[in-house]
């Protein structure tokens, strides 16, 4: 009797697995591709290291776009920021990838030379879209000339001042250049008051910091031993020699920057428009403002992106991301998940003409900033890069070594990571 149970149970699994029953999900694709769910929707799976009120969102723009069409479910799941890279490293060794995926904006030309992103040029220009994007985020989406994601949401870094510091020292305006900045930071250095600060721990911030004054100079990663660059690094080796900025800046991060100019130790700081609603927070009376960093003699004013880009997996879902990138992209709907979350929209024409930006005093600062923002590389190999620069400013301004030789040896490493 045991027997005929048995097989009997085993004939109904078989049935059961033919017909496709169930919650099941059907893979078209042994290496990926569609799937579908119960009722026929293809899924598309997305990874996002959002978090707090910004996963809220997210999610509930998951929730909208699934309710808004009948081809596509979309399927989100949380992986956290300083995981992301290692996830999409172990998951393209065993094809456990998701579809889309939202990643640092200098993470992009890493992925898309390791083969792991899909390029998608081809649907980006029959989108017809792309040039109503700034740039600097779109550059960050490409590698070798090609599409390998979408910009979703940017941010830059600006000059933050505070005005009456500056009303009490007698000087009308922020500094706009570089001679500017020495003059000012000096004057506002007094009283337990640092006229002037930048990150320069040896993290990403360092080099995230020091590339619009590297830009402004007219000089990039790939020309560190250039008189133009030896000049931005000794702009910031005379702020401190001058004690207008103080020498534990190689330990200070962006946070301890904002902390310090919200308690008023601060009279001038780079930082990004993320950082707006912490200071208003924790001094609601501190009256400040936000404008462009100075630029170099016979410069122009630079600044560097931040942010997020959204890219799909090669030989995934491509249709179907690509779907959900475009309608995330429509303006009105960038415009609100944008406002919401504390980032700059990428599309050029919401940032100037939205209310939201344009009528608040400091964030209204940082949209000419958006116009020359340019993004860090991009490079595959922009980690190593980048510890190149911050190991730099290290040690120029622990004097270890002068600009000059600090950025020769630093355009050794460089050069020799380019040709590899």
């Amino acid at each position: 009797m045991k027997k005929v149970s048995v097989l009997v149970i085993a004939m109904l699994m078989f049935l059961l697995a033919a017909c496709g029953g169930g919650n099941s999900i059907t893979d078209k694709s042994a290496q990926g591709g569609e799937k579908t769910d119960a009722s026929g929707k293809e899924t598309v799976n997305i990874w996002y290291y959002y978090s707090g009120k910004q996963q809220e969102l997210f999610a509930d723009l998951i929730k909208q776009y699934n309710e808004s069409q009948d081809q596509y479910v979309l399927e989100g799941e949380y992986v956290p920021f300083a995981d992301t890279k290692k996830q999409l490293s172990i998951g393209a060794a065993g094809g456990t990838l998701p579809d889309l995926v939202i990643m640092d904006v200098v993470d992009n030309a890493a992925f898309a030379a390791q083969g792991v992103l899909a390029d998608i040029t081809d649907k980006v220009n029959e989108w017809g879209k792309a040039d109503t994007l700034y740039e600097g985020p779109l550059k960050s989406a490409m590698y070798e000339d090609k599409y390998y994601g979408l910009p979703v949401g940017s941010n830059a870094l600006g000059l933050f001042y505070n005005e009456d510091l500056l009303k009490k020292a007698g000087i009308e305006a922020p500094p706009a250049t570089w001679e500017e900045l020495v003059e000012v930071a000096q004057k506002l250095t007094k009283d337990g008051v640092k006229g002037f600060a930048v990150s320069a721990v040896k993290t990403e911030e360092a080099a995230f910091q020091f590339y619009p004054f590297l830009r402004s100079a007219g000089a990039d990663y790939d020309s560190l031993d250039s008189e133009e660059a030896i000049a931005a690094l000794e702009l910031y080796k005379t702020l401190v020699d001058n004690g207008s900025m103080g020498s534990e800046v190689v330990n200070a991060t962006q946070d301890d920057l904002a902390r310090q100019f919200s308690n008023g130790q601060l009279a001038m700081m780079v930082n990004g428009p993320w950082n707006i609603e912490r200071i208003k927070g924790e001094n609601p009376d501190l009256n400040f403002g936000t404008t462009q960093i100075p630029m170099a003699p016979n410069g122009e004013f630079a600044s560097v992106l931040g942010g997020e880009n959204i890219a799909i997996i090669k030989d995934k879902n491509v249709d179907g991301a690509f779907d959900f990138i475009t309608w995330l992209l429509e303006p009105e709907r960038l415009e609100t998940f944008s406002a919401e979350t504390g980032v700059f929209p990428v599309i050029q024409e919401v940032l100037e003409t939205s209310d939201f930006w344009k009528n608040d005093k400091h964030l209204n600062g940082f949209v000419p900033i958006m116009d020359g923002a340019e993004p860090r590389g991009p490079h595959p190999e922009w980690p190593a890069i980048s510890e190149a620069i911050q190991i730099a400013v290290q040690e120029t301004l622990t004097n270890t070594k002068s600009a000059e030789d600090a950025l020769k040896n630093a355009a050794e490493t460089v050069e020799g990571i380019i040709n590899k």
